[in-house]
């Protein structure tokens, strides 16, 4: 997946699955260390040759790239690579809704109303702006988004909520719900896109954030009616939960009307309703109070997303823009690394000697400049051939007064010639023997030999036994209309749609449960070692 490559943008790991597309997370790169993380939203490759999906897929495009809103993720640009269409749009570093919503529910934890409907608020406002935007001409588009739900509202770490998926839009001049399956989630769907032929408008949208605004405020939307021959719920009549403030009740009776002419007249009219509820009750919401909540229910969240196969290690540090790190220090032409300065040579009983042959030491002065390299080289060798001359002395004196001294090591001297290399530190071995002084000067060592130590033999060691084998495993990819909890041996993997998951290879059995239809299903595939088995199904047949 680091590898894959699409058009000029990077594909780093797979978000989610819908119905007509895939999406992930990627990163465009350019010139100059140039990088920026995105959202690539490509068409299914079963579907890319089907020219109905890719009318609706260039559609989406065409609406979601006008729309300017920070409620609304922004849409970069549509792009072709030979039969695949993709767009790129704004990566949104947070979680979506329906993720807060899930968190909540399995920490037992409540979203606090200030917040709720702060959310929804923002909602709203990138509703009510896609409803009144007007073309180059002046001229009204009324698109609609007519799947608000849960997973198509992000909420971003800053504490800014933005809507998402404007797959199923359309403009409102002349819109009516078309025979066939309605589109979009039916928790959510107002009443009139369940009836075909129906005329639909702007407050077909205001019911969808008023489901929502339910869900966020009970962690649960409102009970659906009986399940009709063609798939869709009765409509029931709401009522509110009496734990709720009476403005907010008023305000999602309204929202959930069965009759559009009862709803609120616009988003802008229910998103004033809920301002003026928090003003009135004196709560302040400010994004950074949104931010903390998500912190509390999420934990902390990275603010920008770690690719995968990056080349550059975690130093700790922020560079001080994205996609770039610090320059290497200039090197001046013509110079080369100097060598390390000698070590400094400890002071002994002999400083006194040395100081008597050699004379005071100056103080050393600082060059002006550095030496050649070829100076440098001849100063070292003419100390060397000061320090043998001086040891060589030091021997000569000391030894006349018969005291133990170390034995010399004699270091040749080389002709001083220009090299690369850097000299060897002269290492003095420590005495392996008491030394004495005879007739002629010559040195005789009297070396005590240890006594030998037995030979141990050793156990031979054993060869560690090898690992044991894993067993072969595949993936499956669940794809489920409209959705389902799956389960795979009693354990959950999660709510569709998810990443792959590896199972054993062999047979697997999944458990598929839709809550709002009802239905329990149970799938068996075989999947192969190291294959990738799709599994799809359909929970309104």
């Amino acid at each position: 997946m680091a590898d894959e490559k699409l058009g000029r943008y990077r594909l780093l790991s797979l978000i989610a699955t819908g119905g007509m597309g895939e999406v992930f997370l990627a990163r465009q790169e350019g010139p100059a260390g140039f990088s920026k993380t995105v959202v690539i939203k490509r068409i299914l490759r079963h579907l890319a040759r089907d020219q109905g999906f890719i009318d609706l897929f260039l559609n989406e495009a065409q609406l979601a790239a006008q729309l300017q809103h920070p409620s609304i993720t922004q849409v970069f640009g549509l792009e072709r690579e030979g039969d695949t269409w993709f767009i790129a749009m704004e990566y949104v570093p947070g979680k979506s809704l329906r993720a807060l919503i899930e968190a909540c529910r399995e920490k037992q934890l409540t979203i606090p109303p200030p917040i709720a409907v702060r959310l929804i608020s923002q909602v709203l406002q990138g509703l009510e702006f896609a409803h009144e935007l007007k073309d180059e001409r002046g001229r009204a588009l009324g698109i609609l988004h007519r799947d608000v739900s849960a997973e198509n509202v992000l909420v971003a770490s800053s504490g800014m909520a933005k809507l998402v998926d404007f797959g199923i839009a359309r403009a409102m001049r002349g819109a009516e719900t078309r025979v066939g399956r309605p589109k979009g989630k039916l928790a959510y769907m107002a009443p009139e896109l369940m009836v075909s032929g129906a005329a639909i408008d702007r407050r077909a949208d205001v019911y969808g954030a008023g489901v929502l605004l339910h869900e966020l405020l009970m962690l649960d939307r409102p009970p659906l009616g009986e399940i009709r021959d063609d798939g869709t719920p009765e409509p029931i009549s709401y009522l509110p939960p009496d734990s709720l403030p009476q403005p907010l009740r008023d305000a999602l009776s309204k929202a959930l009307a069965l009759d559009a002419k009862d709803r609120w007249p616009s988003a802008h009219a229910m998103s004033e309703a809920l301002e003026s509820w928090l003003t009135s009750a004196g709560h302040t919401v400010l994004a950074a109070d949104i931010a903390a909540f998500l912190t509390t229910v999420h934990g902390a969240q990275p603010a920008a997303p770690v690719s995968l196969g990056d080349d550059v290690g975690n130093t700790g540090q922020q560079p001080a823009f994205p996609g770039t790190a610090p320059l290497p220090a200039a090197r001046v032409q013509g110079t080369a690394p100097l060598p390390a300065p000698a070590p400094e040579l400890p002071r002994s009983r002999t400083e006194p000697l040395l100081r008597a042959v050699t004379g005071p030491v100056a103080a050393p002065v600082a060059p002006t400049a550095p030496p050649s390299r070829t100076g440098l080289w001849i100063l070292l060798a003419g100390i060397a051939t000061a320090v043998v001359f001086l040891t060589i002395t030091i021997v000569a004196i000391v030894g006349s007064q018969r005291p133990r001294v170390k034995p010399i090591v004699e270091v040749p001297i080389a002709e001083s010639k220009p090299t690369d290399q850097v000299m060897p530190e002269l290492v003095l071995e420590p005495p392996v023997a008491p030394v004495e002084v005879v007739d002629g000067g010559a040195l005789v060592a009297e070396v005590e030999r240890p006594p030998a130590r037995p030979v141990v033999k050793k156990p031979p060691v054993k060869a560690p036994p090898p690992p044991p084998k894993k067993p072969k495993t595949g993936k499956v990819t669940v794809r489920v209309n409209p959705w389902a909890e799956v389960y795979l041996a009693n354990k959950k993997l999660g709510v569709t749609p998810f990443n792959p998951v590896e199972v054993p290879a062999g047979s697997a059995t999944f458990t598929l449960k839709n809550s709002q239809l009802g239905v329990t299903r149970k799938v068996t595939v075989k999947v192969p070692p190291g294959g990738n088995v799709v599994l799809r199904a359909d929970l309104f047949k």
